[in-house]
């Protein structure tokens, strides 16, 4: 009884080395199963700056940042029409009438603080919005680019001082992401 649990225990000991050594086996024939790297080089900032869109959401920003800093200097032009005439009537309001005057006043150049801070706010955020479009649409031609070419690893160029040119598939996505997306909306939300 004694020889029987040995024989069985030295069994089950054989087929865990067994299974073990054939684990290994297998871990090694999958690791010689894995492919070589097929490389692709992408130029990530020159596709963000240069394509269409993004050259068309740059405008707009600029054009709306303008709008917004005229709006900003006629509401500045304002108040410091009203700081001038304030001045001008220290000599002559009673001091209640002057603090009701220099209250009313900060309370105009916090609104204005108020209204800057929002203006920027929607106009960065919109900017992200719309650059965030341009980004995902990049990075889907780039897996089409990459799986047309075979490409199981793609790197973005500013790793790189040199780089084969073979390698780099900036241009191709550059024409297809022009061709998918030629423009992106800068929404901001009304103020």
């Amino acid at each position: 009884m004694q020889f029987s649990k040995i024989r069985a225990l030295f069994a089950a000991v054989s087929v865990a080395g067994l299974m073990a050594t054939s684990t290994v086996a297998l871990a090694q024939e999958t690791k010689t199963d894995l492919k070589a790297p097929v490389i692709a080089v992408i130029d990530v900032q020159k596709i963000m700056q240069e394509s269409n869109a993004s050259k068309g959401v740059s405008k707009s920003f600029e054009t709306l940042r303008e709008t917004y800093q005229k709006e900003i200097s006629s509401l500045e032009d304002k108040l410091r029409k009203s700081e001038e005439e304030l001045r001008k009537q220290q000599t002559v309001l009673a001091p209640d009438a002057l603090a009701t005057k220099r209250r009313d006043f900060e309370k105009q150049v916090g609104e204005v603080q108020k209204t800057v801070q929002s203006r920027k706010r929607a106009l960065e955020n919109a900017l992200n919005e719309a650059m965030a479009v341009v980004h995902k649409n990049m990075v889907e031609v780039v897996a089409d680019v990459a799986r047309e070419r075979g490409a199981n690893l793609v790197l973005a160029r500013q790793q790189f001082v040199l780089v084969d040119t073979q390698l780099d598939v900036t241009d191709t996505v550059m024409e297809r992401v022009n061709k998918k997306l030629p423009q992106v909306a800068l929404n901001v939300p009304k103020q």
